[in-house]
Formats: structure tokens, sequence, C-alpha cells
């Protein structure tokens, strides 16, 4: 998913400060000067920006509002909203100028007195695209929510996976808790990521270790129904001398209709390392 940007080149200045923002935020966008090379055909290559975007930022000023080839853009994006809902337009006001009557019922981003105020009403709605904490996932009939937090606990690294997975037809939930504590060397180096401005590295390696372990690919938990399920597994990274203490706990909630529950736990790294996969790239 990525953020297509219409602009016009004459509020080149703010464009570079706005894209230099939105990439520090781990947010995927589609500017053209970025994207085009010589011989690209310029209407394939920004109809096909569009198409594989999930938003289309509109930046209002004096300058667009008279652009010809800015209206093509948001003529297209918004055909593509109405017809297909896979678009959300989100029109950036840069300057007081006349706002086009279809887009003067959405709510925008007002950057026209202070660029900080404006870029985070503008990071709301874009934070699905960049969110490192929590997460949805809706398949066969089974939705999946996941929160991931991390940090210091007592001079130590610690991570903690939270997912519950709701089955529909079942009427019941499974809530499943992952508690990762990391030792000295663990510590040591995510301090030092912290320090470099990566305090989400050592979150990031962690949830790659587990998806190329055997021992978590291979874990199956059998939740019953009136017990609490626990187990342990130590990991540890020779190469730098890294230990992970990783710590399982999952209970049934809502209906009793007498089952157990199997949950294969590569089934939810999968989700977790593509949604890694997705922040990595942005």
């Amino acid at each position: 998913m990525s953020v297509f940007i219409s602009y016009s080149t004459k509020d080149t200045d703010f464009i570079s400060q706005l894209s230099a923002e939105l990439v520090k935020n781990r947010i995927q966008i589609w500017l053209d000067k970025w994207e085009m090379q010589p011989g690209d055909s310029l209407i394939d290559k920004i109809q096909n920006g569009l198409s594989e975007s999930s938003f289309l930022l509109v930046v209002l000023s004096k300058n667009s509002v008279d652009s010809e080839w800015c209206k093509k853009e948001l003529n297209s994006g918004l055909i593509r909203e109405l017809n297909e809902k896979k678009v959300i337009v989100i029109p950036v006001l840069l300057d007081d100028c006349k706002i086009p009557l279809f887009l003067q019922e959405k709510v925008y981003a007002d950057f026209r007195t202070d660029f900080d105020s404006g870029f985070k009403a503008l990071l709301r709605p874009l934070s699905k695209l960049f969110s490192e904490h929590m997460g949805r996932q809706n398949k066969n009939e089974i939705l999946t929510d996941y929160a991931v937090n991390w940090g210091l606990d007592k001079d130590l690294f610690y991570m903690t996976i939270d997912l519950v997975n709701w089955y529909e037809k079942a009427r019941k939930s499974i809530l499943l808790q992952i508690k990762i504590e990391g030792c000295k060397n663990a510590t040591d180096r995510y301090l030092q990521q912290v320090r470099n401005g990566f305090s989400w590295l050592m979150k990031e390696s962690v949830i790659s270790m587990m998806f190329v372990n055997k021992d978590f690919r291979d874990l199956n938990i059998l939740v019953q129904r009136d017990e609490i399920y626990n187990s342990h597994i130590k990991t540890k990274d020779i190469k730098v001398d890294i230990t992970f203490d990783v710590k399982f706990r999952a209970i049934l909630m809502g209906e009793d209709d007498g089952n157990d529950v199997l949950i294969n736990f590569v089934d939810f790294l999968e989700m977790l390392d593509g949604s890694r996969k997705e922040r990595m790239e942005k």
C-alpha cells in the first residue's frame, strides 16, 4: 500500500518537505520525480501509480487548482474511490485557494499556518500504513487482532505480542499472550539502536527470528476449554550472542461448545512476518 501525491511542480519545496516526513514515518509514497525514468510513458506510469495506491493526497494550492494535469490525476482518483472504494482521497490545503466543489465535503489536512499541526492531522488517516503496534487480519472466517509493544522492563529488553482470534461460527475467541525477554547483550543492542534512531529494529528482528526458527514454526498450541495453556521456549542467536526467553499463555473465551482448539503458531508468524515485511519495504 502506498500514497500517491498529486501536486503542482510550482509547490516543489513543500512537496520535498512533506515527502521527507512521510518517508521518516515509513510510509511508502508515489512521487512522479522519484518514480519516472527517461523513456517512461507519463500517462501509463501515473495511471499505474494511482491504481496501486491506497491513498491519494491532493495538494490544494493556488498553483494546483489551475493545473489541468492535477485535475486529471484527481479525477482518476475520485473515479476509483467511487467505483472501487479502494483509494481514499485526502485534500491537503497548502494555501488559501478555491477548493473544488467535489472535495468540499471532505475533511482536509490544513498546512496553511503550521506544517507540524497539518502533518499530525494528515498522519491520522494514514496510521494503518505505518502502525508499529497493532493490526488486524480477516482470513478463513477467523478475525485476528494483535498488538505489539516493546521497551525496557527491569533494565532488560522486553516485547509483548497479544493476539485475539475470533471464530465467528463457533462464537468464541482465543487470547494468546507472548512475553519475550532479552538478555543483557540484547538489551545493550536495543539501546544502541534507540540512540541511532531505530527504536523499532529489535522488534522487527525478533519477529524475523521467530519466523525462521523451527521451534516456533513447529509449535502447536492446544487450548483446552477448562485450562490455561502455558509454555516456554528459549532461543539464542550464536552469531551475536543474544538470548531471548519466550513465554506463551493462551485461554479460550466466549461460548463454551465443549470443544478444544488447536493453534498452528506458524499461521500467526506468517501474519506478523508479512506485516513486518510491508513495514521494512517502506
